[in-house]
Parts: structure tokens; sequence; C-alpha cells
């Protein structure tokens, strides 16, 4: 669980730096909410997807190799 928490918070704070940097080079109001939510989003895909990725392409003994 605690995987989860941290790709989620890592997300979030690196999709506010995205946007705060990326928000004036097309002149647009930078908006920390849609940002955050952005991010919330990102990091729940991430942490979702990344364990299956490797679990099918490295077999071990762990929980997420019997995912298919």
């Amino acid at each position: 669980m605690g995987r989860y928490i941290v790709t989620i918070c890592w997300s979030v704070v690196y999709m506010l730096i995205v946007g705060f940097i990326a928000a004036p080079l097309t002149q647009h109001v930078f908006n920390l909410s849609e940002a955050a939510i952005v991010g919330l989003i990102f990091g729940l895909l991430f942490a979702a997807i990344i364990p299956t990725i490797t679990a099918h392409s490295h077999k071990d003994k762990s929980k997420y190799s019997k995912l298919k």
C-alpha cells in the first residue's frame, strides 16, 4: 500500500512543477487544483500499471507475478 501512496504523492508533485513551468510557456494561467487532479489521475494509473508490467517481464514469487 505504501508503494501506491508514494507514487501518487510524487506524481502530484511532479505535475505541479510541470504545470507551473508550462503555464507561462503556453500563455495560460497556472491552476493548482487542475494540476493536482491530473497528477492524481496519472499517479493512480502508474501505481496500478507498473507492477503488472514488471511482473510479466520478470518471473518471481511475488503476488504481482500471478497477475495475467
